[in-house]
């Protein structure tokens, strides 16, 4: 019997597909990692046909590679030995949405946009990342750690994560939080039966399978106002960005280069629907470049349903201490205003940058806020020795500790089209990397090339991992290859 028939003997014939075309449309991504074929795949619909196509998976030794949107956009889906792409994303359903106590439970198929559209039925809201493609798996989204636009707040932009039912790669089901004593899930119950999901967040589905997640909600805004302010270098906004935070002004704040903000405000441009998009020029875009200051500073003040306008008015007092102390000057939004504060609750339109050449190369990591302008340098030293126009590198920083920590993605673009361009900025991007590595910058969330060049550096720590990967993962069926696997 072939692998397709097996499958669909779990699955039904309908869900199971080996033809080339479509294997070959799984096996890459947008990113510089390798391609890598599947042998099949697979969609489930319940948990329990997940447990049956990983338990196949053990019987076999079949190498198995967890997907939901496939738009991680790093390589993380790429099935490096073959196998099985167990395609979650007809696992669509919302298992609850609770307005009282503030959480959604979702299955991996539920994208970004379908839960924020669910939740702002019910008056909620969820606290979404910047510039992840609205069709991504929400669950995928958290358990990744996209940071959220109000990473600052612990209390509204951390810790989103609340129970989980997880497959385990020899098949058994696990729950945490309240669903380990067999509750209802939506509370935290203490570190012995909650904080172990930790364990599986940035895993890139090596160590199992999330089949739910209880994920915390907040209400929506009855009232937000938006301050902008313009800088001409980084270094002159850390002082005051450090004050905002410190303060606890506002609950979005974030910092986008001129070349992201006139992505996201270019007229000619619209959000691609696949990547890496079609390259497209806009005219629009070089004029907003060319007026924009080199970058600008958003606070978003929002008010809850109880006393909004209270708390709007001391904050906006507050800030106004803050912008007359530094001597910052507003950012005229100039009839922008409406799409930059859609933005805040739907922040996909910054995917435009994808028009500019059709791909997209970050640098993501996190650093102290101190010495982010020294990271920064870094960066531009590698773009000018490698003659890649630095004013064509986009640049967004997230505060996501108060005043201390920054959430930074710094942006290389090429033509994936251009063989020759395609290597030059894979060069670049590799450089640049190594080096912030070396001076001290952390990627948390290490995909592709990042994880050998991160866990070079974290021997005893890798050593660790792969111990416990091979109690968890006794075949090394999960998505084998990846991290330091």
């Amino acid at each position: 019997m072939s692998l397709k028939d097996d499958l669909s003997r779990i699955l039904g014939s309908d869900a199971v597909v080996d033809a080339d075309d479509i294997l070959r449309s799984y096996s890459r991504d947008q990113s510089f990692e390798q391609p890598g074929k599947p042998d099949a795949v697979a969609f489930a619909r319940t948990v329990e046909q997940v447990q049956e196509v990983v338990r196949y998976a053990n019987k076999t030794k079949t190498p198995l590679v967890p997907y939901s949107s496939g738009l991680n956009l790093h390589g993380a889906c790429i099935p490096k030995a073959g196998g099985i792409i167990l395609n979650l994303s007809r696992m669509n359903r919302f298992i609850a949405i609770d307005d009282k106590n503030w959480f959604a439970i979702v299955e991996p198929g539920v994208t970004l946009d379908q839960l924020q559209d669910g939740l702002a039925a019910k008056g909620l809201r969820a606290m979404l990342p910047f510039g992840v493609p609205a069709k991504r798996s929400a669950l995928t989204s958290v358990v990744e750690r996209d940071p959220s636009l109000a990473s600052a707040s612990f209390e509204y932009g951390n810790d989103l994560l609340m129970d989980t039912e997880i497959v385990l790669p020899t098949g058994e089901l696990f729950r945490t939080g309240l669903w380990s004593a067999g509750g209802r899930p939506g509370s935290h119950m203490g570190p012995v039966r909650s904080m172990i999901y930790r364990f599986w967040t940035g895993a890139q589905g090596t160590f199992g399978i999330l089949t739910k997640a209880c994920i915390k909600v907040e209400t929506l805004p009855v009232v937000m106002e938006l301050h902008a302010f313009g800088f001409n270098s980084f270094a002159d906004a850390v002082a005051p960005l450090r004050e905002l935070q410190r303060r606890e002004i506002g609950l979005e704040c974030f910092l986008l280069s001129s070349f992201n903000l006139a992505a996201l405000l270019s007229r000619d441009w619209s959000i691609p629907e696949s990547y890496p998009a079609a390259r497209q020029d806009s005219s629009h875009f070089k004029t907003l470049r060319s007026e924009l200051p080199p970058w600008v500073l958003f606070i978003n003040l929002a008010g809850a349903p109880e006393l909004p306008e209270e708390k709007i008015a001391y904050e906006r007092e507050a800030l106004g201490e803050v912008a007359k102390k530094h001597s910052l000057s507003s950012f005229n939004l100039n009839g922008h205003r409406e799409v930059l504060m859609e933005e805040i609750l739907r922040p996909w339109r910054i995917l435009k940058k994808f028009c500019y050449k059709g791909s997209v190369h970050d640098l993501s990591f996190k650093a102290p806020l101190a010495r982010l302008p020294e990271f920064q340098r870094l960066i531009l030293q590698v773009a000018d020795t490698h003659d890649y126009p630095v004013d064509d590198i986009g640049g967004y920083i997230l505060p996501i500790e108060r005043g201390r920590a920054v959430h930074c993605e710094f942006d290389f673009h090429c033509d994936n089209n251009d063989a020759v361009e395609r290597e030059h900025i894979h060069l670049v991007w590799q450089e640049a990397s190594q080096k912030l590595i070396e001076a001290g910058a952390f990627f948390d969330r290490p995909y592709g090339a990042w994880s050998q060049m991160m866990y070079r550096h974290s021997g005893q720590y890798a050593q660790k991992l792969q111990d416990l990967k091979k109690e968890l993962d006794p075949n090394n069926i999960m998505n084998p290859g990846k991290l330091c696997f």
